[in-house]
């Protein structure tokens, strides 16, 4: 298992994702039991097979599976999936010159933001993704001298100078990679500054 994600149900209940090096992701409904003491029982209910290789990194939120993959690509997938709708467009996987090692999807965060941020080879990119159907790129910066493995949104919250008990609130990103350092991004509009 390279990764997981889970989608509570109720309180005894949920939904856990796990994903291989295959690129196979297996769906498992979880059911906490009467025994005493309570145990958790796992029942393996379906597997999502869109990816070719390797799943690095996954994230589930507002009814859809966000999963970043070493076949330089990151998938979509409403989960549970919908009833088929005559006329409606798949979302398309999203495609990179280099595997995918991790993925921040904005839209899911406290920022609420129609946008998803990548970490593909040493890049980092930016993606609107309001129309799920047709992402555009609008971004990248080369942000480390080798793999970008982890993007974390950061919320600084410091106090203003001179202004008691008012709060200024900055949006960071913050980045990891391979090359043995983390980075730091300010959030402004739709670019980064370091």
């Amino acid at each position: 298992v390279e990764c997981l994600d889970a989608r509570a149900l109720s309180e005894t209940a949920a939904v856990l994702y796990t994903a291989d090096t295959m690129g196979i992701i297996k769906v498992w409904e979880i059911t906490k039991g009467d025994d005493t003491p309570p145990r958790w029982n796992s029942r393996l209910v379906g597997e999502l097979k869109h990816h070719r290789t390797r799943v690095d990194d996954m994230i589930y939120g507002n009814g859809h599976l966000w999963t970043a993959s070493t076949d330089e690509t990151v998938h979509v997938i409403p989960h549970p999936a919908p009833a088929p709708t005559p006329g409606a467009k798949a979302i398309p996987p999203i495609q990179h010159p280099t595997a995918v090692k991790t993925i921040l999807p904005l839209s899911l965060s406290p920022l609420a933001e129609p946008y998803l941020l990548t970490g593909s080879g040493e890049v980092i990119r930016v993606y609107d993704v309001s129309s799920p159907e047709e992402p555009e790129l609008i971004a990248e910066t080369d942000g480390h001298w080798h793999d970008v493995t982890a993007l974390r949104l950061w919320i600084r919250r410091t106090e203003v100078e001179g202004e008691p008990c008012k709060v200024r609130v900055e949006p960071w990103v913050v980045s990891a990679s391979l090359d043995g350092t983390l980075r730091r991004w300010k959030l402004s509009g739709k670019s980064f500054d370091p």
